[in-house]
């Protein structure tokens, strides 16, 4: 892979420095960088470096020779910063959701279909070893017929948080811990269920004083061929204390793992627990897989770096994106249906392409 002139938009960001740090482990050289929020100071971002910080886009692209531009922005404003980068001629990592809305990001579905440029939007987790497993597992019809899932991504409260950060912004963001982290599983979900999920029915509590977004979101799920299933998702535990959960129930098997640990990093181990029901494991039904992290620096240690690895490797070979904008609608529209029905406490279908 050769080396490649990144610029980085958006350093008031939580994901800015382990985004940063993989890009350090990769053939790519961070050239130039972008802060819209001129009461930010760049100088507390340890990793970006000595290059030049500009305050717009447009001038960033207009005067850096880049490749790609990585992009940790406010939901309302990176659709415009993806098409910015599109017409610029640059390749364009962005982080999830790219949008409030499936409205907002659907226009720019036309552009990227035509375009020489590489879209990728960041759902790594899609690329840990376990999940990976686990479609293996779904391919290989360890499962049988998928019939239930149980989710849930319980962070610390926001007691322990900066509130007035723009991802706890309505008007920015749009939702709270629902667009913010139950979103990973969601999206996991679209890559391991064997049908899409088709509706919704959705219960949000914005509990916390001075924040509009919600901290709390119970969603139930259910797929074309009927499998259901639930997500839930909160702001319940101490400082820096996770509990997550994927679990997946099938005619002939299970499958159990807790992605997260008790806190947050990408060390140690973890593991994946699976029972046969069919009888084809008769002698050892219940097995546990267990992966041991390789140590590395970054946003999800080196199983993310092989994600962002992935999309320069689509960027150099024209190939299809690990993440294409048309995997995030299909998470969108999810969303869509998930706060449509909190609005009016009834079930509600999830769009499909076209509708």
């Amino acid at each position: 892979m050769t080396d490649r002139s990144v610029g980085y938009v958006g350093l008031d960001h939580h994901h800015a420095e382990p985004y940063l740090q993989t890009l350090e482990t990769l053939p790519a050289t961070v050239t130039s960088a972008c802060e819209p929020n001129a009461d930010f100071d760049v100088s507390t971002v340890d990793s970006l470096g000595n290059v030049p910080v500009y305050d717009d886009l447009e001038r960033m692209l207009s005067s850096e020779s880049l490749d790609a531009v990585f992009l940790t922005l406010p939901n309302r404003d990176t659709p415009a910063a993806i098409e910015q980068a599109l017409d610029a001629g640059v390749d364009v990592f962005t982080e999830k959701p790219a949008a409030r809305t499936a409205d907002e990001l659907e226009p720019l579905l036309k552009r990227v279909a035509v375009a020489d440029e590489t879209v990728c939007v960041s759902y790594p987790w899609q690329s840990h070893p376990v999940s990976r497993e686990i479609e293996k597992l779904v391919d290989d019809g360890f499962f049988g017929n998928l019939e239930a899932f149980e989710t849930r991504y319980v962070a610390s409260q926001l007691a322990f948080r900066d509130t007035d950060h723009f991802i706890f912004d309505e008007d920015a963001s749009r939702g709270g811990i629902l667009q913010w982290l139950g979103i990973h599983w969601l999206q996991l979900l679209t890559r391991l269920l064997e049908e899409p999920i088709t509706r919704v029915n959705a219960s949000t509590v914005a509990g916390t004083d001075g924040v509009d977004v919600e901290d709390v979101a119970t969603l139930q799920l259910e797929t074309a061929d009927g499998a259901l299933g639930t997500l839930h998702c909160g702001y319940h535990l101490g400082e820096g204390v996770y509990d997550t959960r994927i679990d997946l129930y099938g005619s002939d098997g299970r499958s159990s793992w807790d992605p997260m640990g008790r806190e947050f990093g990408f060390d140690g181990e973890t593991m994946l627990d699976l029972d046969d029901v069919s009888g084809e494991w008769a002698s050892t039904p219940h097995r546990t897989i267990t992966h041991e992290y390789e140590p590395a620096p970054g946003y999800g240690g080196s199983w993310g770096r092989e994600f962002v690895e992935s999309f320069f490797d689509a960027c150099e070979s024209g190939g299809e994106s690990p993440v294409t904008l048309e995997d995030a609608m299909e998470v969108l529209r999810i969303l869509d249906a998930a706060y449509e029905s909190a609005e009016t406490g009834k079930w509600v279908d999830v769009a499909s392409d076209g509708n």
